[in-house]
């Protein structure tokens, strides 16, 4: 399960933008999570919500992992491909099989939302 291991780099990262931007308490976490990045969403859930925010600054925050769809690219005719109906390492324009993904392999942090020391609500 490398979803542990990805929770706990998206925590140092969520961590690090907390304290520089004063942030007392974190209340909603939005990470995207890309349809190739291999990650299994329920168990970057799990790991997040029952054994990293726990006794932390995103104790009890809202997390929302938002799904990103896949997009890749011929890097023979730099064509855009459709990947929404069907997926294909084959380029139905020129045959090439030199795919690029473009979007949808990674994971990371979009947003959080908090609270300054001075009782505000800021979201960056």
């Amino acid at each position: 399960m490398h979803e542990l291991g990805i929770a706990q780099d998206l925590f140092k990262i969520i961590e690090e933008k907390s304290n520089a931007n004063n942030l007392r308490k974190v209340n909603k976490v939005r990470i995207k999570v890309g349809v190739a990045s291999g990650i299994e969403k329920d168990f970057l859930r799990h790991s997040l919500v029952d054994h990293i925010f726990p006794k932390t600054i995103a104790e009890g925050a809202e997390l929302e992992l938002i799904e990103e769809p896949l997009k890749t690219m011929c890097k023979e005719c730099s064509k855009d491909l459709d990947t929404q109906e069907e997926f294909s390492m084959k380029c139905p324009f020129c045959g090439s099989f030199d795919i690029e993904i473009t979007q949808g392999k990674d994971v990371y942090l979009e947003s959080i939302e908090g609270e300054h020391f001075e009782e505000n609500q800021d979201k960056y």
